[in-house]
């Protein structure tokens, strides 16, 4: 059995990152996109490493077409995570213009940080009529058993 222990008061700790540029393939807070800052987090604030996927990026072009490979690929690799109830600390997917291919990490169960290519490392509230993601599920690494708050 292993458990995730989810610290408390993550938005706090996720407020230093609003702003960090969307760097396609990036993987740090220095720049990143969706799939680095999500993987970031996870990591950072919950000490679970998942692999990179840098694999997704074979196709180096990001258009609408390289969009719905990855977000392929993506769906085929959530094999190896566990649908969970949205909650702190679990990767968000996340459905835009109606084809799943984001990622974010969850500081709530309807709130989230994310990297987009047009806003940078941004706040999501999934209750915000205007939001331009939905949720389409909630997922940990499979083998995390058990999630805790800190």
């Amino acid at each position: 059995m292993v458990s995730m222990i989810v610290p408390r008061e993550l938005e706090a700790r996720v407020a230093p990152l609003i702003g960090t540029p969307f760097v396609a393939k990036g993987d740090t807070p220095d720049g990143w996109d969706c799939r680095g800052c999500a993987r970031w987090c996870l990591k950072e604030h919950c000490g679970v490493e998942t692999p990179d996927y840098r694999d997704l990026y074979t196709a180096a072009d990001v258009r609408l077409a390289g969009r719905a490979q990855r977000s392929r690929l993506i769906a085929e690799r959530l094999a190896h995570w566990r649908p969970v109830e949205p909650q702190a600390g679990v990767i968000a997917w996340l459905e835009w213009l109606g084809g799943a291919g984001h990622v974010g990490f969850m500081l709530s169960p309807r709130r989230l940080i994310h990297a987009d290519a047009r806003a940078g490392t941004v706040l999501l509230d999934l209750d915000e009529p205007s939001a331009a993601y939905r949720l389409r599920g909630a997922f940990v690494p499979d083998w995390i058993t058990e999630i805790h708050a800190a």
